[in-house]
C-alpha cells in the first residue's frame, strides 16, 4: 500500500533525520508520542551554518521537515520476531537472515551517494544481546566527529512505543567507523553517515533495528523505516 497518506504519521517521527540533517537548518517540534531522554539535542556537526549551535546545546524542534515525496510500498515479506510483526518496503533488497541477523535489507545508492543504506534486525533471545544502555553506547562509539568531540555529545536519544511495547531510539550523524568484517578491529571511516537504531522490548526478548548509510540515501530509507516501525504490530 502506498504510504503517502501516512505522511503525517511519518513526519511526526522523522525528527531523527531533521536533527541530524546536513541540509536542513529549520527548527521543528518534537514528536508528542516520544520522549527525548537528554535535555538537549545537538545539531549536525557538519552544518556550520545552522542556527542551532552544537556547543550551545539548544533544544531541537521539528515543525518544518519537508518530506522527499519518494514513494515506498510496504508490501515486502512480513516478519514476526519475538512477538512483534513488521512489513518492510518492497523497494528494499531483502537479504533474509544470516549469522546474527534475523533480517537484513539494503536500499540505493541514490545520487550523489556511492554506497547503499542498510537496515539490519537482530534478536538473540530473551535476556540475551546485552543491555539497552550498553548497545546504545557501543553504537554511538562507532561514530566520530570532525572536531574530535565525544560522539555522545551529538547523539539524540529518546523513548517511544512500538506495537505497544517500550522502545528506545538513538540517532547519529558523523563519521561512521565501519568494521570491514563482523567483530573486526579493522575499520573504514565513512564520512557524512547517518544512523537510526531502535531497541524494542518485545515479549520474546529485545529486538534491535539498526539503519546506517550515507547522508541522502539513508535519509530516504529512514522515511520508509519509520513508517514501517509506526505500523508494526503484535504478532500472533
Amino acid at each position: 500500500m502506498r504510504f503517502l497518506s501516512n505522511l503525517v504519521i511519518t513526519a511526526a517521527f522523522m525528527f531523527v533525520s531533521v536533527s541530524c540533517s546536513s541540509d536542513n537548518n529549520d527548527s521543528s517540534k518534537t514528536d508528542s508520542g516520544s520522549k527525548q531522554t537528554q535535555e538537549t539535542a545537538k545539531t549536525d556537526p557538519y552544518n556550520s551554518d545552522s542556527e542551532q549551535k552544537s556547543s550551545g546545546g539548544m533544544e531541537v524542534t521539528f515543525d518544518n521537515y519537508k518530506m522527499s515525496g519518494i514513494e515506498f510500498t510496504l508490501d515486502g515479506k512480513p516478519m514476526s520476531i519475538a512477538g512483534i510483526t513488521f512489513t518492510p518496503a518492497s523497494e528494499w533488497q531483502d537479504f533474509g537472515s544470516s549469522g546474527m541477523r534475523a533480517a537484513s535489507y539494503s536500499y540505493g545508492p541514490l545520487e550523489p551517494d556511492k554506497d547503499s543504506a542498510t537496515m539490519a534486525v537482530f534478536h538473540f533471545g530473551k535476556g540475551q544481546g546485552g543491555t539497552i544502555e550498553a548497545n546504545m553506547d557501543r553504537w554511538i562509539k562507532q561514530f566520530s566527529l570532525p572536531d574530535g568531540r565525544d560522539p555522545a555529545t551529538a547523539a539524540i536519544r529518546y523513548d517511544r512505543q512500538v506495537a505497544g511495547y517500550a522502545a528506545h531510539v538513538v540517532t547519529m550523524f558523523g563519521i561512521y567507523n565501519e568494521s570491514v568484517r563482523p567483530m573486526s578491529k579493522e575499520k573504514v571511516a565513512r564520512e557524512k553517515y547517518r544512523m537510526v537504531a531502535i531497541i524494542v522490548e518485545a515479549p520474546g526478548g529485545n529486538v534491535f533495528f539498526k539503519l546506517t548509510g550515507p547522508d541522502y540515501t539513508a535519509k530516504i530509507m529512514i522515511e520508509a523505516f519509520i513508517t514501517m516501525i509506526n505500523q508494526a504490530g503484535k504478532a500472533g
